[in-house]
């Protein structure tokens, strides 16, 4: 029987996920504009995955079953699957919110020029509270700027199908950022893009992905960056990022690897190479550098930000030990804005220890009428307790 057509087809792989798998599909069935179809690629689950999908009794929700083949194999099939004009892609332990699909529809309907519409995405953890800064870092002007980074979340695109076409299929040998890769060949065909500055999607991070390491995101970094590089029809104007792109990807895998005490060798090596490539980045002070560091405790994997600051100040190469001068001004910095912060969330027992380790590194923050309001209100809390 002939498939009905649908504007938007939401592809969702899933491996093992069945405990997240139903509010996945409850997101992407529950959008506000409706006229979407779901399909769920079950790729080799060996939990209840199916009999998530069977307990939805919803026409628009198709299930499709595969040996398991990887995240990229399991979106493939869902290509292949589909029947929108659109494609969105859904994680199985990630989540839409309700206007994902209209926004960013809107733009394709206005703008029929272009193939990839972006929104911002929350982090969230296990239970839905954020956990971190907004992704709502815009597609650049510049297209050779994606081989310095990945500015989106695949949660928070949509694709027209006919460049989708254009582009072919996600990559199977990679086994992490292939939808890196997929943005970088969109952009190399020319594919126009647009982003729209509203969350359209919750990325959740939960304990899986907390305690692995960084290694297989850094290999498979370098993979894409090989690729583009290694491709022989790459126009001149791309390979002059080559340094460029190759020093970003090495100051990624440090702040991988400065989070695990084991790998502190491994992340003095990265910010060696990431320096070499670019000199720049430690260039007088080496305020840029240091800049940059102070930016990765962001990241929603870092739990303790100062104390993963403190790490990264006390294993710097050889190369930078002169950025060690500014050890002090940071980490005092650092620790008065986790302060600050812990200050107006109400908790004044975490704003009083930050502040105490802020004085340790810097004496003078005790002049600054935000701390010793701090220092009071924290004490007079604790005589009442």
């Amino acid at each position: 029987m002939e498939k009905e057509p649908v504007t938007v087809s939401i592809i969702i792989p899933a491996y093992n996920q069945a405990h997240y798998l139903g509010a996945a599909i409850a997101s992407a069935l529950g959008q506000s504009y409706g006229d979407v179809e779901v399909i769920v690629v079950d790729d080799g689950s060996t939990d209840k995955t199916r009999e998530v999908v069977e307990q939805i009794g919803d026409p628009r929700l198709r299930y499709v079953y595969q040996e398991n083949q990887g995240l990229s194999a399991a979106r493939n099939t869902g290509i292949r699957h589909a029947c929108g004009t659109y494609l969105s892609y859904l994680d199985s332990d990630d989540l839409f919110l309700p206007e994902k699909v209209a926004l960013l529809l809107a733009v394709m309907e206005e703008r029929p020029e272009v193939g990839l519409v972006a929104g911002q995405a929350m982090p969230v953890d296990e239970a839905g509270s954020p956990a971190g800064a907004l992704f709502d870092r815009p597609l650049p002007d510049d297209a050779r700027e994606l081989l310095l980074h990945n500015p989106l979340h695949v949660g928070s695109v949509l694709v027209r199908r006919s460049w989708q076409e254009k582009a072919g299929f996600f990559d199977e040998s990679l086994r992490s950022y292939e939808d890196w890769d997929m943005w970088l060949r969109l952009a190399r065909l020319g594919c126009p893009m647009a982003s729209v500055a509203r969350p359209v999607s919750l990325y959740r991070f939960h304990a899986a992905q907390m305690t692995r390491d960084g290694s297989q995101m850094t290999t498979a970094t370098f993979a894409v960056l090989d690729k583009s590089f290694a491709d022989p029809d790459l126009p001149p104007s791309w390979r002059a990022w080559r340094n460029r792109a190759y020093s970003r990807a090495h100051l990624r895998a440090a702040a991988q690897a400065y989070r695990l005490e084991e790998s502190l060798s491994v992340a003095r090596i990265h910010l060696e190479k990431a320096v070499a490539l670019d000199p720049t980045l430690a260039a007088g002070s080496g305020e840029r550098l240091a800049t940059t560091m102070s930016a990765w405790t962001d990241l929603p994997k870092i739990g303790d930000p100062l104390t993963y600051l403190e790490r990264i100040y006390d294993n710097l190469p050889s190369c930078l030990q002169s950025l060690g001068a500014r050890r002090r001004e940071v980490l005092g910095g650092a620790a008065m804005r986790q302060a600050f912060s812990a200050a107006r969330d109400g908790d004044l027992s975490r704003a009083r220890r930050a502040l105490y380790r802020a004085l340790q590194y810097q004496p003078r923050w005790l002049a600054n009428r935000g701390a010793l309001s701090i220092l009071v209100r924290s004490h007079l809390s604790l005589r009442r307790s």
